[in-house]
């Protein structure tokens, strides 16, 4: 029997850039590809850019997985002298997760949930995303698919983007669950249930878990999150549900004051249920261009949305009357809001996306001084600390890989002190399930 080939490519100890591949014969599952540390999204969009990226550490470097013409004089195997059969099999659609597509060959199959296949369209469309060029292949919950010895399936989850999943694999010698990105207080906490009976019932070898919330064990906020935290203010949402909730309450107490909200665009269901509380109160949820675009299919027909143009309702039409509208803005239009009357303005998980980024800082700060009240009004994607430990006891794999978080030691320590086997491996290492397992003194059988 040909053994499982398990690589790790990044992603071991950053939040994001996860890429993991399994290999059996001549035939390769890689489950995303997306933006490694420190990449540019615009590069990676440039096919001409690619041998430069991996020069610089900046893509994986994978044998047969990129054209010729991507290497240019790269000393890799081109995908069109390689007999390796690969697929991608994207859990879900935001850029440390996707973004690196830019460099692979539109031959190269890429297998996501329908829902997020179809989501992904809109989004390239309103230029919300970048063009991928790949053959996209949208799969059904609970449907099979074969890629030679490999059986995957894609298994939903709630995340802050539609159409997010976690992807079970079988192989002839082990089995293996990529859990992806994942929380249980989002709006459909119901999914990571069924998931996790169906988790706990395949019986995985390897569980590969995000930790991102581990990330955040004993840090003390930054200087910059100190200033920013003297002149604004912030919902501690337990859930999106509680956010809504208190967005819901601060929106009342504006009657008559212009409210502006700068949100993240893959987070449809958020802005679906701020639109019904707009419309609560007697304003009309107007949006930019290109977001009103992309919401349409998403509106029920007693939901009353407006565009922000010329033809439709205008900013001399808000100054006139600011308690009818609740305004989506985004950074690169924020200069809209100076032109307006000050009220309520929700930072909620929308660009700039904190201190981390140069321009949170100065972005803030020029929204404030213009006299707008600046709440951040964010609710996390990811599960907490206390969740990710739940889950991971519910499902009971032999193995667990921490990844997706800056401290995977920190993780694996939580997991061993509730009597679980955590696993830290390498980058440029092979493995195979047979030899993980005898280095960790585990019974390994065939599956």
């Amino acid at each position: 029997m040909t053994e499982t080939i398990i690589r790790f490519w990044s992603g071991l100890h950053t939040i994001g850039g996860n890429i993991v591949s399994l290999q059996n014969g001549n035939y390769r599952i890689i489950m995303d590809f997306g933006a490694l540390v420190g990449a540019d999204i615009d590069r990676l969009t440039q096919k001409a850019q690619g041998h430069a990226l991996l020069r610089e550490g900046l893509l994986p470097k994978i044998d047969g997985l990129y054209e010729h013409e991507t290497l240019a004089t790269y000393p890799l195997e081109s995908l069109e002298e390689s007999s390796i059969k690969t697929i991608m099999c994207l859990s879900h659609l935001h850029l440390d997760h996707i973004g690196s597509f830019g460099q692979l060959s539109e031959q190269t199959p890429v297998y996501a949930l329908k829902e997020s296949v179809d989501f992904y369209a809109k989004l390239k469309a309103t230029e919300l995303l970048p063009a991928y060029n790949v053959n996209w292949q949208g799969v059904q919950p609970g449907e099979v698919i074969q890629h030679g010895p490999f059986s995957i399936e894609f298994v939903p989850v709630d995340h802050d983007t539609m159409g997010a999943a976690s992807v079970f694999v079988t192989a002839p010698d082990t089995k293996v669950i990529y859990s992806g990105d994942w929380r249980l207080t989002g709006f459909e906490p119901e999914k990571l249930l069924v998931w996790a009976q169906k988790a706990r019932a395949f019986e995985a070898d390897l569980l590969l878990m995000e930790g991102t919330t581990f990330s955040h064990v004993n840090s003390e906020p930054s200087e910059a999150d100190l200033r920013i935290a003297e002149i604004t203010s912030a919902i501690r949402a337990r859930n999106e549900w509680h956010l809504i909730e208190t967005i819901k309450r601060m929106i009342q107490e504006y009657d008559g004051r212009l409210v502006a909200f700068n949100g993240y665009p893959q987070n449809v269901r958020r802005m679906l249920e701020l639109v019904k509380v707009a419309n609560q109160f007697g304003r009309e949820f107007v949006f930019n261009a290109r977001f009103y675009q992309m919401i349409q299919d998403y509106l029920t027909p007693d939901m009353r949305v407006r565009e922000l143009s010329q033809d439709d309702v205008t900013i001399e039409m808000i100054q006139a009357a600011p308690g009818k509208y609740m305004l989506q803005v985004e950074e690169d239009s924020i200069e809209t809001l100076f032109a307006l009357p000050a009220g309520l303005y929700l930072h909620s998980n929308g660009m700039p996306l904190g201190t981390y980024m140069p321009s949170y800082e100065p972005f803030v700060n020029r929204i404030v001084a213009a006299g707008w009240n600046f709440v951040i009004a964010a609710a996390t994607g990811h599960a907490s600390t206390q969740d990710l430990l739940l889950m991971n006891a519910v499902v009971r794999p032999k193995v667990i890989v921490p990844w997706h978080t800056f401290q995977p030691e920190t993780y694996a320590e939580a997991l061993q002190e509730q009597g679980q086997l955590a696993w830290l491996p390498a980058y440029n290492q092979t493995y195979t399930w047979a030899t993980i397992a005898s280095s960790l003194g585990v019974e390994h059988e065939k599956n």
